[in-house]
């Protein structure tokens, strides 16, 4: 893997917050998952009540999983407070608990058990394999709700952990050109949640697979996806066309019925998504020539015998087995204290000149931000990385082109990050320039640096700006005033 840094990334003093999950308290789509499948190897992981409140009642059973982010790694459950005991002989739970957290050693609630009680604290809980992935089960009555748990989230080496770069992620897709079936058995997750939208919102991925593939011809584009075990219930989502493993969008055909047995595109469906009550096919899809799209299969429960793709392309469609000429598989921006960082990776180049780099603060008005040379042809992954020194207060749009060395250009969609945001209320501004000198300086309560910095007259120029909020913690931010 090759690595380019167009620009340093440029770092200022500030605070560095985690990510901090809640548990749901309602399943989605009809589902007891309460959220998409989430790749972390850091974090806290509350209760639904926060840091400062009590879990809610009447909790049927609703999970989230966790998986790890990292090749060759576990998650792990540091559990530092626990407040759950809560029994009565009448109840069902485990030890006679009527509230219980359940905690499974793999991805959603049918693999094996590693925590179910009240009691006592959880204390460390690390998955074992086979993706190293932690699924919490909670479950309440409408009795007495306590304070619930705090749980820090890690990762460890594990040998039974995911590995890099596989089909179960979208970057790793398997490149489709021929319509014979193919045969495959999905045991993912992989290390990137990418799949969560539409009718995949309840479950994201959990056993997953991908493909990916281009039309030589146009037609119309079916397919069916045979369980090699009758009972077994398979899942799938269709992303397109032209779009990227790091922007997805929305799904534009999506199954994710709870019905076993066949599932697909055709059968003479007329919708073009279901969620799980759904009987499993959705409509077929009319394509052109040069289209290019993204195929995940999923698996509700761990398979054990996978299953068949079996394609149905009828009016004249093929597919296309010419290699895709830049196979982008992320493409993101991030804040990094006084700066944003745009980030995309390949993980195939073919006659790939360039990449542009354009910037908006509308997401309407793009103007070239910069150009990065391209790899021309390369099978390796490559990842790139530019830093914007000068981004507008609020919400900063990017886009990318890429440009071949015959001239032909690729637009994808949009990337959007915010700067100077902040998550508490701003008890105190101080600006100073570039010689220490105070140039404004404000106890005004806010949590928009965007409005303040538009209400400073400022020349042209460098600033550090200051800020102290509500728990007293410092953050300083440089920027420019243009």
């Amino acid at each position: 893997m090759s690595i380019k840094s167009i620009l340093p990334v440029f770092f200022i003093c500030g605070n560095l917050l985690a990510q901090t999950y809640t548990h749901p308290t309602i399943g989605l789509n009809s589902t007891w998952a309460g959220a998409c499948l989430v790749n972390t190897c850091s974090g806290t992981y509350y209760d639904n009540g926060g840091a400062g409140g009590n879990y809610a009642a009447n909790i049927n059973s609703i999970y989230r999983t966790f998986c790890p982010n990292t090749a060759g790694t576990c998650v792990r459950a540091t559990f530092t407070s626990w407040s759950m005991n809560d029994t009565y002989f009448l109840c069902f739970g485990p030890n006679s608990c009527c509230d219980y957290l359940t905690i499974h050693n793999g991805a959603v609630f049918g693999t094996p058990v590693l925590y179910n009680n009240c009691t006592t604290s959880p204390g460390t809980v690390t998955a074992t394999g086979p993706n190293g992935c932690l699924t919490f089960r909670h479950t309440t009555d409408g009795s007495v709700q306590l304070a619930g748990w705090a749980a820090t989230l890690s990762c460890v080496a594990c040998a039974g952990g995911p590995a890099a770069n596989t089909r179960h992620d979208c970057p790793g897709a398997i490149q489709v050109c021929t319509d014979s079936p193919i045969s495959y058995n999905s045991t993912g997750p992989g290390l990137i949640s990418e799949s969560c939208s539409g009718c995949s919102s309840a479950e994201g991925e959990i056993h997953s697979s991908w493909y990916v593939f281009q039309m030589t011809t146009g037609g119309t584009l079916g397919l069916t996806i045979i369980p090699t075990v009758g009972t077994d219930d398979f899942d799938f989502v269709l992303y397109g066309p032209n779009t990227t493993c790091g922007a997805l969008g929305s799904p534009i055909r999506c199954s994710y019925a709870g019905t076993s047995g066949n599932t697909g595109m055709g059968n003479g469906a007329v919708d073009n998504s279901e969620i799980v009550t759904g009987d499993g096919w959705v409509s077929t899809l009319n394509v052109t020539a040069g289209q290019i799209y993204r195929l995940q299969v999923n698996h509700w429960n761990p398979p054990t015998s996978g299953y068949t793709l079996d394609w149905n392309l009828t009016g004249g469609a093929s597919l296309n087995c010419t290699p895709l000429a830049v196979q982008l598989t992320d493409f993101r921006c991030e804040e990094i204290d006084n700066s944003i960082s745009v980030y995309w990776s390949t993980s195939a180049e073919v006659n790939s000149d360039y990449f542009i780099v354009e910037k908006s603060t509308d997401g309407e008005n793009f103007t070239e931000f910069t150009r990065v040379q391209g790899q021309g042809n390369s099978t390796e992954q490559t990842e790139y990385i530019i830093t914007d020194l000068n981004a507008a207060f609020g919400v900063n749009y990017y886009r990318l082109k890429q440009v071949d060395l015959d001239g032909h250009e690729t637009v994808y969609d949009m990337t959007s990050c915010n700067f100077g945001n902040v998550e508490t209320m701003i008890k105190k501004v101080t600006i100073y320039n570039l010689s220490g000198m105070v140039v404004y300086s404000s106890n005004e309560n806010t949590t928009s640096l965007q409005k303040i910095v538009s209400q400073v007259h400022l020349q042209p120029g460098m600033y550090i700006l200051e800020t102290i909020d509500e728990n007293d913690q410092v953050k300083i931010i440089k920027f420019v005033q243009i």
